[in-house]
């Protein structure tokens, strides 16, 4: 799985690529960015790398403006973005901007793993049936609600959070959930 360090400061990107090598599992190949634009068309290029992490103060780009771009032009699922802030920038503007995470910077090299390692989490649920299941209830839908039909575990738990009978209408596009949900 690839991730992208885009930062400007080689010394800094030097250092996060320690973090990364030392993220456990050992399956992240890193590919590195010292502009905001060539960044932009990593993210956006067939095969992207599954995990960013982005420097908010990129030269020219800024990481809220590529998380903005790459939110725009992209389709759900990876790349998974995690945003680096100064300690006087707002993570909610991050947020906002399409981040999927935002730290502040320094951060201590545990707390970064455990957000890379989400990242990949992220990256490895079945997007292909995600968007192939959205794009059937997109086509297929023909009201205004969500049936939320009772879901089960293979050892019989309830996972529906306790719905009283065989379904629930919940308003919204129609979503085939199981496609959704289930990850394997």
């Amino acid at each position: 799985m690839q991730l992208l360090i885009a930062h400007g400061d080689e010394a800094a990107r030097l250092a996060l690529k320690q973090v990364v090598a030392d993220v456990p599992g050992g399956d992240l190949e890193v590919i590195e960015s010292g502009e905001g634009a060539e960044a932009v068309e990593m993210l956006l290029a067939a095969g992207a790398p599954a995990i960013a992490l982005v420097d908010w103060d990129l030269p020219e780009c800024e990481g809220p403006e590529l998380c903005r771009l790459v939110s725009a032009y992209r389709e759900a699922g990876p790349p998974y973005i995690i945003l680096l802030a100064r300690r006087d920038h707002r993570l909610a503007e991050g947020l906002e901007a399409g981040a999927d995470d935002c730290v502040h910077t320094p951060a201590q090299a545990d707390e970064l793993q455990a957000r890379i390692n989400v990242g990949r989490r992220f990256a490895a649920l079945p997007w292909d049936r995600v968007m192939r299941g959205t794009a059937y209830a997109a086509e297929s839908s023909d009201d205004e609600s969500v049936c939320l039909a009772a879901q089960r575990s293979p050892n019989g738990d309830d996972l529906d959070g306790g719905l009283d009978g065989d379904y629930a209408v919940v308003p919204g596009p129609k979503v085939e959930l199981e496609s959704v949900l289930v990850v394997q």
